[in-house]
């Protein structure tokens, strides 16, 4: 992980239109097949919260990693850990990171047949840890994906005016960004895969106690376009 640090970390840095990596086959082979199979479905006693805002948010969400299956959980915990910490600083070039044990707004996602997530910039504080939200790690968990499945992860300008690129969710792909007030992102195209697929993906935030001036901004919660900003 070093090494993909020290070789991502020029591109990472320069990426449009904001810092951020896409990096395929990320979590070890026999790891994310255990991981996949027993990915907890909508079905399954789980503390799931459910968002169901449509046009802005449809989902399914959950942090509570006590239900979490154990390979799920320690893949997590893994995520957590300070050599991987140290991996995303080298690769982002932010010092002082912090992970978030109680996995607020992260954890798993899971989005059904027409959920969406509208295009936003994400919440910048976090009251607990009373710290700045800095970096996005999302790790994609559906096998067979297909372009008609919809789903894509959409990278939009500062402004919030223009899809700049569209990541796939294929399987065991991992995408890691700056999150700012301006870091305009989502999945706007609804899943439309048959009924029982599912996007699922591990959602992970870390943190910084400080951060740099020009970012700065007051605490506010999700930012989405056509409704907050």
């Amino acid at each position: 992980m070093a090494r993909l640090a020290e070789t991502g970390a020029a591109a990472f840095r320069e990426a449009d239109p904001y810092p951020h990596a896409v990096f395929d086959g990320f979590l070890r082979e026999a790891a994310v097949s255990e991981i996949a199979s027993v990915f907890p479905t909508p079905e399954q006693r789980l503390s799931w919260d459910r968002f169901g805002a449509v046009g802005y948010e449809v989902k399914l969400g959950s942090s509570d990693e006590v239900r979490f299956p154990p390979a799920l959980r320690r893949a997590i915990h893994d995520l957590n850990s300070g050599p991987f910490i140290r991996f995303l600083e080298r690769l982002s070039g932010i010092e002082h990171l912090l992970p978030d044990p109680g996995l607020v707004g992260g954890g798993i996602h899971l989005s059904r047949q027409g959920d969406h997530l509208g295009i936003h910039a994400d919440f910048n504080w976090h009251e607990g840890l009373q710290a700045h939200r800095r970096l996005n790690l999302l790790i994609y968990l559906s096998p067979h994906w297909q372009a008609d499945y919809g789903g894509e992860l959409e990278l939009w300008n500062t402004s919030g005016t223009e899809r700049v690129r569209s990541v796939p969710p294929l399987f065991n792909r991992a995408v890691v960004f700056t999150t700012r007030s301006d870091t305009f992102h989502g999945h706007p195209r609804p899943w439309a895969a048959p009924d029982g697929v599912y996007r699922q993906s591990i959602a992970l935030y870390y943190y910084t106690t400080q951060r740099p001036a020009a970012e700065a901004r007051e605490a506010h919660g999700t930012l989405y376009k056509g409704y907050n900003a």
